[in-house]
């Protein structure tokens, strides 16, 4: 499960200037539960939920609550990597994870390593390759937890779930004193906004074209203002499309004293050109 740019390591800066919590320690056991809908080959919304359960020292955790607006042109970024889970030690937390939505329950069961038959600390579908799912559901989870060294123990929580949404056409030449990106705003608190829009732009030294994209992250709150200098980099774009991935992205983060649980849940949305 890909989930870039939102868990980092300490020290490590954030993209697109996410803002980070600091309500959940990370120097005990930490439980992240990744929730990203996708659409299968019948067009059907499915989820297939990942747990990681492992020893959380020097892991900043996302807050999609406290979000600082941004919007910045960095080089092309393909999102080509999970975080490092495995560069933590993995903790044990029972024999599965229930996670329910609506009526519909599932459970996440240990994930071994093929090689070494250890434990990862993951947890994933195993007889059911993903359950049904309409985003912006409710969502359950109950961790049964274990005892002992290298075990994480029992917690439960419920989350809210990134829903769909709609963006609104980008002016491929705005004034760049007043270029915005929108979007039908979510319904309730909580919830934020990424947007990241690739396109080619001419090299300032007559060479081949520079690969960049615009990375906007936003409350969501329906408008984000584009900055100026940004305006002005997407003004000299090149001909051609501009592919567009966007994402609403929701945390709920449970601290029950002996451990932290973060669930995250992302919605993603794409257009082979910027609407």
């Amino acid at each position: 499960m890909q989930l870039p740019r939102l868990l980092i390591l300490a020290g490590v800066a954030a993209l697109g200037a996410c803002s980070l919590s600091s309500d959940l320690p990370t120097s005990r056991p930490l439980g992240v539960v990744v929730m990203t809908d996708t659409v299968d080959a019948d067009s059907n919304t499915v989820l297939s939920p990942v747990a990681h359960f492992f020893n959380g020292q020097g892991v900043s955790v996302p807050d999609s609550h406290i979000i600082v607006d941004s919007c910045v042109v960095i080089p092309y970024l393909a999102d080509t990597g999970a975080f490092p889970y495995q560069i933590f030690s993995p903790l044990n937390a029972g024999d599965s994870v229930i996670v329910q939505t609506g009526d519909v329950a599932a459970s996440l069961f240990p994930v071994l390593d093929p090689t070494t038959q250890l434990s990862t600390g993951a947890y994933a579908l195993k007889t059911v390759p993903s359950i049904p799912f309409t985003p912006g559901s409710p969502v359950s989870v109950t961790v049964p937890g274990s005892t002992g060294n290298g075990s994480y123990p029992p917690v439960a929580a419920s989350a809210a779930t990134a829903a769909p949404y709609t963006v609104g056409p980008i002016n491929r030449t705005p004034n760049p004193d007043s270029m915005t990106i929108t979007w039908s705003p979510a319904a309730g608190p909580g919830s934020a906004m990424v947007f990241v829009v690739a396109f080619d732009t001419a090299a300032t030294s007559g060479g081949n074209p520079l690969h960049v994209e615009m990375y906007c992250s936003n409350l969501d709150d329906g408008v984000a203002n584009v900055p100026q200098a940004v305006a002005r980099l997407w003004l000299k774009a090149l001909p051609g499309p501009r592919n567009m991935r966007s994402y609403r992205w929701q945390t709920t983060i449970q601290n029950n004293g002996a451990a932290g649980l973060i669930i995250i849940s992302q919605h993603n949305e794409y257009a082979a050109d910027a609407p």
